[in-house]
């Protein structure tokens, strides 16, 4: 996550939804005060490639104002737990954004990531046996309730979300990195045809992920 007071914005990092790739570029507005966490070793490579600050701040964080916080922030925090670390002024005044992705989407991306493929687990066999893996993002960053955040960009407009947000070459940066990729495989089968085979998966995705589904339009795959 990064907590930027340049730009009076918190980066929840919600998960398969290129949030890692987001936050390398997002790291450039960064200054000496901001709060950045780790990221894998191969990524803070590319960040530090791109002459981008890294992990700063993370731990024990002293706010512009000189109050300070006893804990740890760290890569895909909750704003449930972020909240009982950032000052009430903060958390008020800042602009709080998170990456949103078509549920049904994202979790084809996690099975592939998981690697459970390789494990004799088929996709449907997958979404049975982890379906708490589905509502992490909206645990993350939640839609409702005194957590809430101010403002998701949606994956599937990512480009026109990012351009929003009025942050020059953000976009242009962004598009340029390629974090944590190459693991689902570019060929192979669709979403719909995957959902359409295993259709039991497609109702466990939608009765855990009702809220984003509901909130974005987003469709069940089985029912196309």
């Amino acid at each position: 996550m990064i907590i930027c007071h340049t730009l009076n914005l918190i980066f929840f990092k919600t998960k398969k939804t290129g949030s890692t790739s987001f936050e390398i570029a997002l790291s450039r507005f960064c200054g000496s005060d901001c709060v950045i966490t780790p990221i894998t070793p191969a990524n803070e490579e590319i960040r530090r490639n791109k002459g981008y600050r890294g992990p700063q701040n993370f731990r024990d964080t002293i706010w512009p104002d000189g109050t300070g916080s006893s804990g740890k922030f760290y890569n895909h925090i909750r704003a449930e737990e972020a909240r009982h670390l950032i000052p009430d002024q903060v958390w008020r005044d800042y602009q709080k954004i998170a990456i949103v992705r078509d549920p049904f989407d994202a979790a084809i991306s996690r099975y592939y990531w998981e690697g459970v493929e390789r494990t004799g687990l088929d996709f449907g066999q997958f979404i049975d046996a982890h379906p708490e893996y589905l509502a992490e993002s909206a645990q993350i960053a939640p839609f409702d309730g005194p957590n809430r955040i101010d403002r998701h960009l949606r994956y599937e407009t990512l480009a026109e979300d990012v351009e929003a947000l009025g942050l020059e070459g953000l976009w242009d940066d962004f598009a340029g990195i390629r974090a944590k990729g190459g693991r689902r495989p570019e060929r192979g089968a669709s979403c719909e045809e995957l959902y359409t085979q295993f259709p039991a998966a497609a109702e466990i995705v939608e009765a855990q992920c009702a809220a984003e589904i509901t909130r974005f339009g987003y469709r069940n795959p089985a029912r196309s």
